[in-house]
């Protein structure tokens, strides 16, 4: 278990984080939606690293 200060707060972090089905549909359904807010508003970067995020979360369902 890693830990660090956020904001002068300790936070400890699991190796893993588990999501039901619908959290993990939830999540990739925001992700979706938030980069397809960002690319209407010009924040083409921003879009990017959302995609690569979704990216990064689709794989690993499809792969678990």
């Amino acid at each position: 278990m890693n830990s660090t200060a956020i904001d002068g707060v300790r936070v400890r972090f699991t190796a893993s984080v588990v999501l039901s089905k619908r959290e993990a549909f939830e999540v990739c359904e925001i992700c979706a939606e938030a980069e397809r807010a960002l690319i209407r508003t010009g924040r083409g970067a921003e879009a990017h690293r959302l995609a690569v995020l979704f990216e990064l979360i689709e794989a690993r369902l499809l792969s678990g």
